[in-house]
């Protein structure tokens, strides 16, 4: 499939076993679930999937398993994200050999570089690959932000950037404004995507759909067959679902939530953990509410 940034995506978690090794079998089980509710993109190993805590063979398995899963119907998309560019090559280079369709790339974490440092890095990675790259703006993990007219200098010298994930709200509109000409933007939450499709955005790279990707994908279609009361209503229906995500560091609510609705995700690696017996009863009340698990 030729890589086109849009409708729903999703950013999901690693199901584990009991001695800590990947569970592929509940792994597949998962996508393939999602694949059938109509999710568009996939975005295995990154922050929800423990990015910094998987090992690169575990990096390379899970997109190979998103690959041969569910590659043939929903784009497979790797999350690059190093402040070294040669090791972001590397990581990109395994998306590309396992078969995914594009790659998101965020911009230097922990060594903060100027802006003409960040313009040097990407220009470094892109012109080592051909896979389609969209770019990732998260000045809250990175630690520093991109502004638009650095972005726009980037995308300029280097054509196989096809997309920007902007997730600096107050930016997004100047954004979509500037470069939607040349690419298409998404917002960076589910709680941003009616105002992200009001502007035009083509999807959002979600939470929420590991849970229930049924019901983002149907705001997406009404709001796109012209029914903006009934995306607005489904939207709002789900709305305490996207606040309690983030009760607690990902990915402790959503795979308390997996494990509740009877998916075996297990226990994830430190530093991650079960969620509080206070916040446990929160997402409880949450689950029930749109009676994902039973009263």
């Amino acid at each position: 499939m030729n890589y086109e940034l849009g409708g729903i995506g999703v950013v999901n978690p690693t199901p584990r076993n009991s001695d800590d090794t990947v569970n592929e079998e509940e792994y597949r089980r998962h996508i393939s679930w999602m694949a059938d509710n109509g999710i568009r993109f996939l975005q295995p190993c990154a922050g929800m999937g423990q990015y910094m805590e998987i090992t690169r063979e575990e990096y390379r398995r899970l997109l190979e398993i998103s690959a041969e899963e569910i590659g043939d119907r929903v784009f497979i998309t790797a999350y690059v994200a190093h402040p070294n560019p040669r090791q972001a090559i590397e990581m990109i280079n395994i998306a590309e050999d396992v078969g995914a369709h594009a790659a998101f790339l965020m911009q230097p974490f922990f060594t903060k570089p100027d802006e003409e440092g960040v313009y040097l890095y990407f220009r470094a990675v892109a012109k080592e690959t051909k896979l389609p790259l969209v770019l990732y703006n998260c000045p809250s993990r990175a630690g520093i932000n991109m502004s638009v007219d650095l972005m726009d200098r980037i995308t300029d010298e280097a054509p196989n950037f096809v997309g920007l994930k902007q997730t600096t709200f107050d930016e997004f509109p100047d954004a979509v404004r500037r470069l939607s000409g040349k690419f298409k933007v998404i917002p960076g939450a589910e709680d941003q995507m009616l105002f992200g499709f009001a502007l035009g955005s083509p999807g959002v790279l979600t939470f929420a759909a590991n849970v229930i990707p049924d019901r983002l994908v149907a705001v997406q279609a009404a709001w796109e067959a012209g029914d903006h009361e009934e995306a607005k209503a489904i939207w709002l229906e789900c709305l305490p679902m996207f606040r309690i995500i983030h009760i607690e560091p990902v990915p402790n609510a959503v795979v308390y939530m997996l494990n509740r609705m009877g998916w075996k995700f297990g226990t994830q690696r430190i530093p991650a953990h079960e969620p509080s017996e206070e916040h446990k009863q929160k997402i409880d009340d949450v689950l029930r509410s749109l009676k994902l698990i039973g009263q």
